[in-house]
């Protein structure tokens, strides 16, 4: 199997086939990023090609510097920023619950397990809404994505150190935030 940098680089060569290949591998991985990102269903796959258009036309530039997922993902935090500052977003508490989670089918069946796990990942992501934007960045490209540091790093454009403090700013607050869900003393 074709790395994806041997990929990028056939279709920087014109090979169409190639960039197929490359989006049907990240087409999913970018479609819940931005999904996660904007809390919104309806724009993720508008927003998800409008990346891999990017990707496309910035072909001619690409240099294998770094991991193309790195590359990827920059692109994808772009366009969702871009995005959310453009529409100035601010996504009601209904609409979270509403839109929680992976983009996935929702004709599944839904059983108490899933609920409760359902609940839970609205929780999270109501508590993510709240953390400032690199915070959330970061801690969404290395813990949702699986990036490293070095790769966030470059997606953010600063210092591995920087990263690490946004992951770890970020998990404390949202440790406090969550912590009345996650005791006794809690509802859940």
């Amino acid at each position: 199997m074709e790395s994806d940098i041997e990929l990028m680089l056939r279709t920087k060569a014109g090979d169409d086939s190639a960039f197929s290949e490359l989006m049907s591998r990240h087409y999913k991985g970018v479609l819940n990023y931005i999904y996660r990102f904007t809390n919104l269903r309806e724009n993720s796959e508008d927003l998800a090609q409008e990346v891999f258009l990017r990707v496309y036309r910035s072909a001619s530039k690409y240099r294998p510097e770094a991991k193309f997922t790195t590359w990827l993902y920059k692109i994808a935090t772009n366009v969702s920023l871009t995005h959310v500052k453009k529409k100035n977003t601010n996504v009601s508490l209904d609409e979270m619950n509403e839109n929680a989670g992976e983009y996935e089918d929702s004709d599944i069946e839904i059983s108490d397990d899933i609920i409760y796990r359902k609940e839970m990942k609205d929780l999270i992501i109501k508590a993510m809404e709240t953390l400032p934007e690199r915070e959330k960045i970061a801690i969404m490209l290395c813990k949702y994505e699986g990036l490293s540091y070095e790769e966030t790093a470059d997606v953010l454009e600063c210092s591995v150190g920087a990263v690490k403090a946004y992951v770890h700013r970020g998990r404390m607050k949202l440790v406090n935030k969550l912590k009345p869900y996650l005791t006794d003393g809690g509802e859940y």
